[in-house]
């Protein structure tokens, strides 16, 4: 495959390539000041400074339902067949990249930034960088400034493109160490008799140094709310060229100078490139795609006039125009106030507050409302409006149009999340090969329990200690573990939306049930039983968290209750066909009490409180004629 090689070739792509950017990005400005919720630049000057934003908030809502906190996948080594490999990739991917990969942000935070981004301005590039910040050494990745990269001219996409150039902006610091790191290690490559990593232009830096061409970033390029304001937006401007291809030769550019400052290879062992693009909406012919904002940018423009128009109405009811007829002078247009007992001094004038009352006028309640409806047609927000009579008339709010409403929502939510995922295992992959074809050395790793079994399973031999227990420490050798790997997002499961979705399946059968007298009868003849106790448990787990509610019974309990169900329904049945009913077997020694018991009540002619009485002092060890004499004299006393 060619490359480009030398710098008129460099620079001759470059120049044509920000060239065709600048045509496609021309309306950038505007969606960045939509997406702020910023004023239109020409604003009438009689129109109050507000607009409605409903475009803004809901890019700022985008994210949230996009990206889930829990986004993750596993990798799989592909060149190698050891399965602790593929288990020690995905370790390394949890434990140490995910929680390190802090650039600008921390990881999952950078995601949601770049699924705001690439809705306004239809895709955002992610950048993979090999990192040294502070103890952590490995994989990372960046969101690039839509403007800061450039696609190769003429391709339609990233997938498409196999040179990518990146604007970078450096201080006479950087610049300063850079140098001293260009010497360095051009040096110890001399000395070890070997090319090195990195191929520096020392003369070259130090000339781009000494020429001190500082410049400001391009105000095409810049960030809409920067500009105007006195923060730092250049430096010394350098231009990083990626290609595409196994070894594929990387350069650092300094487009002033038209000087190559700085050549290595491409770090990743499979030969991707460390830039993919998180897209919006794709139409392959706009290489950097289309956002919300370009689809829904003219509608939300025509709201927010309409919004400055309600508000300047509503300012002139609350004061309006004031009409005199005759002489101004003896007006004391001070004291024509609305207040509770105000006086108008008006001399022989006559005054009159002009109120605006027309046809225009109240019907910009239903223009804004039409208007929005058009506008929850271009954004993923839906019609959110509550009442019957507000918002989209053509939007249903019965249950059945509510839901069709969450699906449309939903469609748009799934596609989004479709190009999330995409983008989340190329960025994901070339983080995992450049994070294992770049670690030099060993690493010492601590593992749970759980991660050394998996990893012992897999076929790792771990060293074990005098009493024969195997270490949770492993020391891995970066030389023996280079392969390259793919990975595979694992996809969300909406669970909430999952068990609401039983949940009305289940209420169903329910209604269904009650409708219908003689279903469990039918189901029977069928051979088929319907077990309600299982059926309610189920709604109920999926009502409620509480697990209180439903408590497990004993099992001895359930065998006596089914016993006595089987008893009553036994008796019923005998009762039917006309036969007594037949006494409930007791136990042996209950039987026994009640003899014993009618027996002491027949002897000694007594009560069946008193014979209990008898019973128990009897069974606490009392001679029975002793309890008898007390008994008859206990009683013969309350008799006198």
């Amino acid at each position: 495959m060619a490359y480009l090689s030398d710098e008129k070739q460099i620079h001759t792509l470059y120049t044509e390539a920000k060239k065709e950017a600048q045509v496609w990005r021309e309306d950038y400005k505007e969606y960045e000041r939509l997406a702020d919720n910023d004023l239109i630049d020409d604003l009438d000057e009689t129109l109050p400074e507000v607009n409605d934003g409903s475009l803004a908030a809901s890019l700022f809502k985008l994210p949230k339902r996009i990206i889930n906190s829990n986004l993750t996948g596993r990798a799989k080594a592909e060149d190698r067949d050891e399965a602790w490999l593929t288990e020690l990739a995905n370790m390394q991917w949890e434990n140490e990249i995910i929680p390190n990969a802090n650039s600008q942000a921390p990881f999952h935070r950078k995601w949601k930034d770049a699924v705001r981004k690439a809705a306004i301005y239809g895709s955002v590039p992610l950048i993979t960088l090999f990192v040294e910040r502070g103890t952590y050494t490995g994989a990372d990745f960046i969101v690039a400034h839509p403007g800061d990269v450039t696609l190769e001219p003429g391709k339609v996409s990233d997938y498409d493109s196999d040179v990518f150039f990146w604007d970078v902006y450096f201080t006479d610091l950087q610049v300063e160490t850079m140098i001293e790191q260009a010497e360095k290690e051009t040096k110890e490559a001399k000395k070890n008799k070997e090319d090195g990593y990195n191929k520096w232009n020392v003369e070259g830096l130090k000339k781009v140094l000494a020429s001190k061409q500082e410049e400001d970033r391009d105000a095409k390029d810049e960030h809409n709310s920067v500009n105007g304001k006195s923060v730092k937006r250049g430096g010394i401007k350098f231009c990083v060229v990626f290609q595409r291809g196994v070894g594929a030769p990387f350069y650092m550019y300094h487009k002033g100078t038209k000087t190559t400052i700085r050549e290595w290879s491409n770090p990743d062992p499979t030969g991707d490139v460390p830039v993919h693009y998180l897209y919006c909406y794709q139409d392959f012919v706009n290489p950097y795609g289309i956002g919300i904002v370009k689809l829904a940018g003219g509608t939300q423009n025509v709201l927010d006039y309409m919004r400055q128009a309600d508000v300047l109405a509503t300012q002139l009811g609350f004061r309006p125009p004031v009409k005199i007829i005759g002489d101004p002078d003896e007006v004391d247009e001070d004291s024509i106030v609305y207040a509770q007992d105000a006086k108008w001094y008006v001399g022989n004038a006559d005054v009159k507050r002009e109120e605006i009352s027309n046809q225009i006028y109240s019907q910009i309640p239903n223009r804004i409302s039409m208007y929005k409806t058009s506008l929850n047609q271009l954004i993923p927000t839906g019609d959110t409006s509550i009442s019957s009579e507000a918002g989209d008339p053509n939007y249903s709010k019965t249950p059945a149009g509510v839901k069709f409403q969450q699906a449309n929502l939903s469609i748009d939510d799934e596609d989004f999340k479709d190009n999330t995922y995409t983008t989340y295992e190329a960025v994901a992959k070339s983080m995992i090969n450049t994070h294992f074809a770049n670690m030099q050395g060993t690493d010492l790793m601590k593992l749970s329990d759980e991660e050394r079994d998996l990893l012992s399973k897999a076929g790792l031999e771990f060293p074990v200690d005098n009493e024969g227990n195997p270490t949770n420490e492993l020391e891995i050798l970066w030389d023996e573990a280079r392969a390259t790997f793919e990975f595979e997002v694992e996809a969300e499961k909406d669970k909430a939306k999952d068990d609401e979705q039983r949940l009305e399946a289940l209420l169903k059968v329910v209604e269904l049930r009650t409708a219908d007298p003689t279903l469990e009868q039918s189901l029977e003849m069928s051979g088929k039983r319907l077990n309600v106790g299982e059926l309610m448990t189920s709604i109920i787990q999926l009502t409620t968290d509480n697990d209180k509610i439903i408590e497990d019974i004993d099992p001895k309990e359930m065998a006596n209750n089914q016993m006595q169900q089987e008893q009553m329904m036994d008796m019923q049945g005998a009762s039917e066909q006309g036969e007594p009913p037949q006494e409930q077997a007791q136990d042996p020694e209950v039987q026994q009490d009640q003899v014993n018991l009618q027996a002491v009540m027949q002897e000694h002619g007594v009560d069946e409180n008193t014979a209990m009485a008898m019973l128990e002092a009897e069974k606490q060890g009392f001679d029975p004629e002793e309890i008898f004499a007390y008994m008859n004299g206990g009683q013969g006393e309350q008799a006198q």
